[in-house]
């Protein structure tokens, strides 16, 4: 008799648009594993290097000189061009524009402490998005502002410029239920 293989237990990597996505590891785990055994736990801790990694490569860009339509440390940044640099590193593919990355992942509450390093920040007035940066952590986020300006840190106050957050990075692996009677 066969054993019933789990289909699931996909780290689902980067979201990159509404209802795509880009896999970044698959497996299986028999289902007389002990329930403890999560095969994909060091994958999963991959996605906290990930996040890393972006914050490391945000922060690298502090400094570099504002400048609207650009998107690399040598001509600048505005900030979807800042965004779109960083978040291409890692082959996490988005828009160009602030309001096309807006609709970017997974939707997050307007609530700082569910917020994880390398989760898009979307700001602006009314409902208008006009501008986005990345979060690094600690109430913090490092985006390009400001023509004259250049790339830095700024705190999140949680006003009404604010608008959201996007997920771009899964949290962790998920495990789906298969059917045994179906294999």
């Amino acid at each position: 008799m066969k054993k019933a293989l789990l289909a699931g237990a996909i780290l689902t990597g980067l979201l990159v648009g509404p209802g795509q996505s880009t896999v970044l590891a698959q497996g299986r785990a028999k289902m007389d594993d002990p329930p403890s055994v999560r095969p994909f736990a060091k994958l999963a801790s991959s996605a906290q290097t990930l996040r890393d990694s972006i914050v490391a490569l945000a922060k690298r860009q502090l400094g570099v000189k504002y400048r609207t339509g650009a998107s690399s440390p040598e001509k600048g940044f505005d900030c979807s061009g800042l965004v779109k640099y960083v978040m291409d590193r890692f082959n996490i593919e988005l828009p160009r524009t602030s309001r096309e990355q807006a609709l970017v992942g997974k939707q997050l509450s307007r609530d700082i402490s569910a917020l994880k390093p390398g989760d898009l920040l979307t700001f602006g007035k009314g409902k208008r998005i006009s501008h986005v940066g990345i979060y690094i952590g600690n109430g913090k986020y490092v985006h390009a502002n400001t023509p004259g300006g250049h790339v830095k840190e700024g705190q999140l106050t949680g006003g009404s410029w604010w608008k959201g957050a996007r997920r771009v990075i899964a949290s962790t692996d998920t495990t789906a239920k298969v059917d045994p009677a179906a294999n």
